[in-house]
């Protein structure tokens, strides 16, 4: 019997799935997303209601509602692919309106007819 791993698989290498099938970075963006959405509503009614309590409260509702709602949205689109698919779906259309983030330069943004054939005279090569 071996005393050490000949191989790793993958999936220990993998987030783990923390809450409503989101990692835990996924529920960080969904939590600091709610509690930024929320901060407007709040301070409004803080201001008409004079309690300034009203801004965290309805912070951190909005980051429950938030959590709970995107959940069930990340759920839905990453449903039968791969973990890194709904990243780089994301990244690629990025890319294709022009906003280049998170290595989206080395993305092929073109689509066109694709040949195996030479051409007959390559410009600035050999004839």
């Amino acid at each position: 019997m071996a005393s050490r791993l000949d191989f790793l698989p993958t999936r220990l290498n993998a987030a783990p799935v923390v809450f409503r099938g989101m990692t835990g970075h996924e529920v960080g963006m969904m939590v600091l997303g709610g509690l930024v959405v929320g901060l407007l509503p709040g301070v409004i009614g803080a201001w008409l209601l004079g309690a300034i309590a009203m801004v965290p409260t309805v912070a951190f509702a909005s980051a429950g509602m938030a959590l709970y709602v995107g959940g069930a949205v990340m759920r839905r689109l990453r449903r039968g692919r791969p973990a890194a698919w709904l990243y780089r779906s994301l990244q690629f259309r990025l890319a294709r309106q022009g906003i280049r983030l998170w290595g989206g330069e080395t993305l092929i943004t073109h689509s066109g007819p694709y040949s195996r054939r030479r051409m007959r005279h390559q410009p600035g090569g050999r004839p």
